[in-house]
């Protein structure tokens, strides 16, 4: 298979997210940056008032509303559902009311908001970008940046895939060369950083450093769960594509002190995969679940300890596993696009066992095979896109106890999906956005829309704001979304009528 192929091409379009960043701290006007475009003000009693002060440079802007915050990878519970009641349904034809919307750089990430806060990554030039926006403003609070070398193997951009997780006043970054890094959310400043790739001696994986953090209490500390997937010394195979040839020695999951960044345990010999570990109760027992390169591993919290592990991947070197498991109960179901499909998996007595798998040979339309975005589960039912290229994935419903395939509709390449009040949030591939009932007797589309600048001199195709790819996860924050598109992220109001 050459670098070209297009089944080459497609392995990076995965559930790409956001990551780290570093050094040298710029401190925020208090107007919105270069870049940022706040939308006309309407009267809602959610919003400020058109002549409300501005805040002082770097002063945090508290959330005007109550909700829920989203400060890790697929919301609080990390499963892609929000607790959001009371959104505006039908959508306007020309979508949610825009809030604000501001350029972005190189990167494949969504943002991590929380506590008044919007917390976004990117690459500008040879330098990895975070910076701290007003949540419902969009106003540069701080920026922070640091130098990486990293080149992608085969051909994508060079930022930042690993989603942001915020904890408190830490926000914990993961950049695409596996450096790991914990500033403080109040003003930048760099509280730890760990160059994962160099520690551990990372083989470089297809699409770099892609899987997001995570923040979880365990043993009266607070750790970060990360995958790392190092190696011995020396073992970098002769082509960067052999993976094959590659063997991990005892750090495909570390967890760090969050605060301190010193290593509390690594565990298992996997390498690492670019899906997100979730945390779960497993067997009465509290959990960390992580999909690995090769396997699915459960371990302690608290000790890194292996409970159970189940392989689960395509035989084929050109693949990767991206989507995160989703849990219910006792349950784990596992979903991916290269080979095999989807299994679901029960913890017993005697470990993980299969429920049900697809059978051989299946096809998009037949049953559930996410690529990178991860699927949502509502009532019985999980919803989300099947399919390896954008050609041909669709947006299905399955089954969770049969995997039978409900319903599936086309035209919106491989697309990423929230719940919320009862409906599906979906970003389509190539920057349509959705509204569907989360039902499983029939597909209804409630409203559609591509979203163009309200402040554009002239309407059209310019005007759009999300550009492809679209591959970042939607992020819904006090009744806020937040999609982003190649070159932009936008904030929409969902609440506003």
């Amino acid at each position: 298979m050459t670098r070209s192929s297009p089944s080459w091409t497609h392995a990076a379009r995965r559930r790409m997210s956001c990551a780290a960043i570093l050094c040298g701290a710029v401190v925020g006007s208090g107007r919105a940056p270069e870049g940022v475009r706040a939308a006309e003000p309407v009267a809602a009693a959610a919003t400020p008032s058109p002549g409300a002060a501005a805040p002082a440079p770097g002063v945090a802007e508290p959330w005007t509303r109550p909700g829920e915050d989203w400060g890790g990878f697929l919301g609080p519970s990390g499963n892609g559902r929000s607790s959001l009641a009371g959104m505006a349904v039908p959508w306007p034809a020309a979508g949610p009311r825009v809030a604000w919307h501001c350029e972005v750089g190189e990167g494949y990430c969504a943002p991590a908001v929380a506590g008044g806060n919007c917390l976004i990554c990117d690459r500008v030039g040879d330098e990895i970008r975070l910076r701290c926006l007003g949540a419902e403003t969009g106003r540069e609070r701080w920026q922070q940046r640091y130098r990486t070398d990293y080149a992608d193997t085969f051909g994508y951009d060079g930022g930042p895939r690993a989603a942001a997780v915020i904890a408190d006043d830490a926000v914990v970054t993961y950049g695409p060369e596996g450096r790991l890094v914990c500033r403080a959310v109040s003003d930048g400043a760099l509280r730890w950083q760990v160059d994962t790739s160099s520690t551990y001696h990372v083989v470089r994986n297809f699409f770099g450093v892609g899987a997001a953090p995570l923040v979880v209490d365990a043993g009266g500390t607070r750790s970060v769960v990360v995958q790392v997937g190092g190696s011995r010394p020396g073992s970098a195979p002769p082509a960067p594509e052999r993976l094959d040839l590659v063997r991990g020695l005892d750090s495909g999951l570390v967890a760090f002190d969050l605060a301190t960044g010193r290593e509390r345990w690594r565990s298992s010999g996997e390498l690492a995969s670019y899906s997100g570990p979730v945390r779960a109760t497993l067997g009465g027992r509290d959990g960390v679940v992580a999909w690995m390169r090769d396997r699915l591993l459960v371990v302690d919290p608290a000790t890194g300890e292996v409970r159970s592990a189940f392989r689960w991947r395509a035989d084929e070197l050109f693949s990767v596993v991206a989507a995160s498991p989703v849990v219910q109960g006792d349950e784990i179901l596992l979903s991916e696009t290269y080979g095999p499909g989807s299994v679901l998996l029960a913890m017993t007595p005697r470990g993980l066992e299969p429920v049900r798998q697809d059978p051989p040979g299946g096809r998009p339309a037949r049953s559930l095979r996410a690529h990178w975005a991860t699927p949502v589960l509502h009532d019985g039912h999980l919803y989300g896109s099947s399919g390896r290229n954008a050609g041909d994935a669709l947006l299905v419903c399955a089954d969770w106890k049969t995997g039978a395939i409900r319903w599936s509709t086309p035209g919106l390449g491989r697309a990423s999906v929230a719940w919320a009040d009862g409906h599906l949030v979906v970003l389509g591939e190539f920057g349509d956005l959705l509204l569907v009932a989360a039902t499983p007797e029939r597909y209804t589309e409630v409203s559609r829309t591509r979203l163009v600048d309200p402040q554009a001199a002239r309407p059209g195709k310019a005007a759009e704001l999300l550009a492809a790819p679209c591959w970042a996860a939607p992020v819904i924050a006090h009744g806020y979304l937040y999609v982003r598109g190649q070159g932009r992220l936008v904030c929409l109001d969902l609440l506003a009528r």
